[in-house]
């Protein structure tokens, strides 16, 4: 076939791999950071609120632990891969924008929780929600945005994580301390009715695989649910990438999860001081780590597909080491001067993990592989790591009183040096079982 550019050993195809995204490709790219960030906001403004949860409802530590994990990340989980293996074979910015307005109902349910149970009901709904976002969306970056950009275009979703994180953070202390806990949940759920609506009006679904160069047959598209589980359970770099990443994350959503509950019992700061003192810095970092991530790990995928994941494990390993600190240092402004090597190392670590299951699957199972992925992640470290903390804080209570939460979180936090060492190893072998799948990436 004869390509624009004259070479007929170039196919259109191929071309198309090789070229720039256009504007239309970033303006995708925008939408779906703003649709994850009210995603982000929803599901994290509870950590903030805790405290205050905790105590109008009379829960103990493991009960908010519950809250904060499983309750959200088990049905977040499961309902994902289902989800997600539909989205390989339909209109992907529907099922985005469908799940945008389920879970955004569910935030403002939540203000009308009177029990932690009823509590915990809408939380499954804001999971069963979310879950409908994050797979169809890397699926959808993939066909916009060629392997070469395509860290890039994802690390602008990482920023998402960051900016709605710190939103809740900032937000959920600043009106949790006027308003109280209930209303914030209104203000937080109510955006995003209008954001799934512009989702829905202006994102094109795209042609799925147009930006890569595959050289097999899609029989992908004909496998049921559970044998493209079984197709991408049997590359041992995908599992290694799962459960490293998993770990990884368990540490760091433990310090998310119940870093304002530990602000206030061990270094006695309020809502306002969490808001404006500590927030804000880790904000600044984080974003300025994610952006350099998505770059950096552009460039060293150009190399292979390796180099980026090993780079990955030994910003994790520094990362978790300075969250170590974090827990133990006794003076709170130490606490906020670590936030940011916290942020610019922990920032975007993960990025290429992520972006290593598209790069490394073909178009067919991407979806999949993504939801996958976040199954793994999300029953052992988005559920995982806050459940934990809690659960070991009420244990060491009795020895530690209010100080336990301090020494649960060390615990925690000390499990993503495995993940590290984990990642580390599917780093040298990802990029070989690419090509045994037939992969062959361009640009």
């Amino acid at each position: 076939m004869t390509s624009e550019t004259g070479d007929p050993g170039e196919s259109v195809a191929e071309t198309a791999v090789s070229r720039r995204p256009g504007g239309y490709a970033w303006y995708v790219a925008v939408v779906l950071f703003f649709v994850y960030l009210v995603n982000y906001v929803d599901r994290s403004v509870l950590n903030v609120l805790s405290q205050l949860v905790k105590d109008d409802l009379g829960a103990s530590d493991t009960v908010m632990g519950f809250l904060v994990g499983p309750a959200f990340a088990v049905f977040y989980a499961l309902a994902g891969i289902p989800i997600a293996r539909y989205a390989d074979r339909s209109n992907r910015i529907r099922i985005i924008a469908i799940g945008c307005l389920v879970w955004s109902g569910f935030t403002v349910a939540t203000a009308y929780a009177q029990t932690w149970q009823q509590l915990a009901w809408f939380r499954i709904g804001v999971g069963i929600g979310e879950a409908a976002f994050l797979a169809p969306a890397y699926s959808i970056l993939a066909d916009y945005f060629p392997v070469r950009y395509r860290t890039r275009a994802l690390s602008l979703l990482g920023l998402a994580v960051y900016f709605g994180q710190v939103t809740g953070m900032v937000t959920g202390a600043m009106l949790g301390a006027s308003l109280g806990w209930r209303d914030v949940f209104i203000y937080a759920g109510l955006p995003g009715i209008a954001v799934a609506m512009i989702a829905w009006l202006t994102v094109r679904e795209p042609v799925r695989g147009a930006q890569d160069s595959i050289e097999r047959a899609t029989e992908g598209l004909r496998l049921d649910l559970w044998g493209a589980i079984r197709q991408l359970w049997a590359y041992r770099s995908f599992r290694k990438l799962c459960f490293g990443t998993a770990l990884g994350v368990f540490g760091g959503q433990a310090f998310a999860g119940w870093s304002a509950p530990f602000l206030m019992r061990s270094h006695g700061v309020d809502l306002v001081a969490i808001g404006t003192v500590f927030a804000p810095p880790y904000l600044l970092s984080a974003l300025i780590g994610t952006v350099l991530a998505g770059f950096v790990a552009d460039r060293l995928v150009r190399r292979n597909l390796n180099v980026p994941v090993k780079a990955s494990s030994y910003a994790l390993g520094l990362a978790t080491a300075i969250l170590c600190m974090a827990c133990w240092v006794p003076s709170f402004t130490w606490l906020v001067i670590l936030t940011i090597p916290m942020g610019l190392v922990g920032g975007g670590w993960v990025l290429p993990m992520q972006s290593s299951t598209q790069n490394a699957l073909p178009p067919e199972l991407r979806a999949t592989g993504i939801a996958v992925f976040w199954f793994v992640v999300n029953l052992v470290g988005i559920a995982g790591g806050p459940w934990f903390t809690g659960f070991a804080s009420d244990l060491l209570a009795v020895r530690f009183g209010n100080d336990s939460l301090r020494y649960a979180l060390l615990l925690a936090v000390s499990v993503s040096f495995i993940g590290a060492a984990i990642i580390r190893s599917a780093g040298r072998q990802l990029h070989a079982e690419a090509l045994s799948m037939g992969i062959q990436h361009r640009g």
